[in-house]
């Protein structure tokens, strides 16, 4: 997921998205060349899955699915399945995919050509598809507020960005394929950390598409969750908010 560009003909190599650290660990092997590279402005010379400045951002609305209890995880392979009618390959589908409304509003946001987003409007479930008019914007308002709202835990609802009384936050909306170190990497900027757990599904031993990450100081936190919320790690707008400091329930019934 991290390698958005690849040349096999008579340049090998290719373009990826990776920490300082994990180039510093490539730059180690032979034969190897590591450079920086603007992923718009690519000289290796293939062709990408759309021609450079062909693409735009789309806000796709999908109908609701007909069943009962949804997990955020079948919401997403459901949407990377309808862009995969159109694109004819999933993982090209998923790469695509940088925003998911999966609750009340059920819906994503998709970067296509306008020839793709033209067949995406004819595929069924798709309600309309129309530019995405908030993808510049820093306040990013898809009519998905449900997560924000309910599926992202909090201390209070009138919680301050940048008067927190807590050192911990809760990190949702993150890519399956988001590492550990990738995160460490994109919020130590703001302190000293203690902590960064992704958290993963026992069975399928798979990402749930959020984290904890705990800073030393509530100042470090407080940067974290004012700079970082609504950033895009891996392809993927995160959400990030103030952690639960006390469970809501107990062995028995819930309070």
């Amino acid at each position: 997921m991290c390698i958005y560009d690849a040349s096999c003909d008579t340049h090998f190599g290719f373009c990826c998205n990776v920490d300082e650290e994990t180039s510093r660990e490539l730059a180690h092997y032979s034969c190897l060349d590591i450079q920086m590279s603007n992923p718009w402005n690519s000289q290796i010379g293939t062709t990408l899955l759309f021609p450079l400045g062909t693409t735009k951002h789309w806000l796709v609305r999908m109908d609701k699915p007909g069943v009962g209890v949804v997990t955020k995880a079948q919401m997403v392979d459901r949407y990377a399945q309808i862009l995969t009618k159109v694109l004819g390959n999933e993982k090209d589908a998923q790469m695509c995919i940088y925003h998911v409304s999966w609750q009340s509003n059920f819906g994503f946001c998709c970067e296509l050509d306008d020839e793709c987003a033209q067949e995406l409007t004819g595929v069924p479930g798709v309600l309309s598809v129309q530019p995405d008019e908030n993808f510049g914007s820093e306040n990013k308002d898809y009519g998905g507020n449900n997560l924000q709202n309910s599926m992202v835990p909090s201390d209070s609802s009138e919680a301050s960005p940048t008067q927190i009384k807590t050192k911990k936050l809760f990190v949702t909306g993150l890519s399956f394929y988001t590492s550990e170190k990738t995160l460490r990497a994109a919020f130590e900027g703001f302190g000293e950390l203690v902590e960064v757990k992704i958290i993963m599904d026992k069975i399928s031993k798979r990402s749930k598409g959020y984290a904890f990450i705990e800073y030393t100081t509530e100042e470090a936190a407080s940067a974290a969750l004012k700079e970082m919320n609504g950033k895009i790690i891996n392809g993927w707008m995160i959400v990030v908010d103030v952690a639960k400091t006390t469970p809501k329930y107990s062995r028995g019934r819930p309070r």
